[in-house]
């Protein structure tokens, strides 16, 4: 039996067509990764059947049985713990979060001093933000600022005791800002 060896080589370049229609779209990256194989499809009706059940509890937990509006925390209690609320009542209670907003933000640093830690804050953003983006120059210097500088700017800020600043003891310190501070 004789064998051919016989080769082809294409001379001129063709041009570039799209990918086929099967290939591309919502349909086939759905087909790809979510109903790719039956164990794929499996859990991905699983996980549907999940959140239809889990999200419109959430909603109606989080927003429409939520109390928004009040001074603090006694409008969400229910009748048996002293409030307006009937019992078995379950929501959200927003209006506590409102009212203690500044709690949760800055512990109990002081309110007139709250203006230091958001300098510090928007301080990091804007160094952290130009080391995120690629084509940002000069990222050696703003590393320099972000890693070295700005932690002895945000000590002097948030400790105070200089620079007219009054002093902040660390036992004060607290809150989401302060702690990402």
């Amino acid at each position: 039996m004789q064998e051919h060896d016989m080769s082809w080589v294409r001379t001129e370049m063709t041009l570039a067509q799209p990918a086929p229609s099967s290939e591309r779209g919502l349909t086939a990256w759905i087909r790809k990764n979510l109903i790719a194989t039956t164990g794929d499809a499996i859990l991905t009706i699983v996980g549907i059947a999940l959140v239809a059940m889990i999200l419109p509890q959430i909603v109606n937990w989080a927003f429409i049985n939520a109390q928004w509006i009040g001074p603090d925390r006694s409008v969400c209690a229910t009748v048996a713990q002293g409030g307006i609320q009937p019992d078995g009542w379950t929501g959200a209670c927003w209006a506590f979060v409102n009212a203690k907003f500044g709690q949760f933000m800055f512990g109990t640093y002081p309110v007139e001093e709250r203006w230091r830690p958001i300098v510090v804050a928007i301080l990091f953003v804007a160094l952290l933000v130009p080391l995120l983006i690629p084509r940002v120059p000069r990222k050696g210097l703003n590393a320099i600022l972000l890693f070295l500088a700005l932690p002895v700017v945000a000590f002097v800020l948030l400790v105070g005791g200089m620079f007219g600043l009054p002093h902040v003891e660390t036992s004060r310190w607290g809150g989401l800002l302060v702690t990402l501070s």
